[in-house]
């Protein structure tokens, strides 16, 4: 059904399909059964759990792979903290309820950082990925700089 595809799932699959990346190709460079990921790619099984492997397919693909790790719907392990630290979750939820923009992110959790010795994460800066294969017209696909995930925490 048209909208239905989950997150992960449109991911991987608009990147692929930008990059010009077959599904036995992509599987054969990061170690996965084809027959496995075609029924992740329709929904049919979810995504795979370990974090390493969901590195390695945002690396092949060049994604950002805390991206991609969150489309899978796992918590990064550079965002453990947010399964300890009860203030945080809260700063994250007010982000997220408050429907602010990336803009404001900086600022946010700033604030939510004050008392606990962290700082604040620089301002988000998008970067262009990389061309699709056999091109060198830029994609105009933005990125997060992977940094910025590890200064969050």
């Amino acid at each position: 059904m048209p909208g239905s595809e989950s997150p992960f799932s449109r991911l991987v699959r608009g990147r692929m399909e930008e990059r010009g990346l077959g599904l036995r190709e992509l599987c054969r460079a990061v170690g996965l059964d084809p027959s496995f990921f075609s029924k992740v790619l329709a929904d049919k099984r979810s995504p795979p759990h370990e974090e390493e492997m969901l590195r390695g397919i945002a690396r092949e693909l060049e994604l950002d792979p805390l991206r991609l790790i969150t489309a899978a719907g796992r918590i990064p392990s550079e965002w453990r903290r947010l399964q300890t630290d009860p203030a945080l979750v809260e700063s994250v939820r007010r982000l997220v309820s408050d429907g602010r923009a990336a803009s404001h992110a900086p600022d946010t959790f700033a604030k939510a950082a004050q008392g606990r010795g962290a700082s604040a994460p620089p301002a988000w800066e998008p970067r262009a990925e990389a061309p699709p294969r056999g091109t060198d017209a830029p994609s105009g696909a933005l990125r997060m700089p992977e940094e910025l995930g590890e200064e969050l925490l």
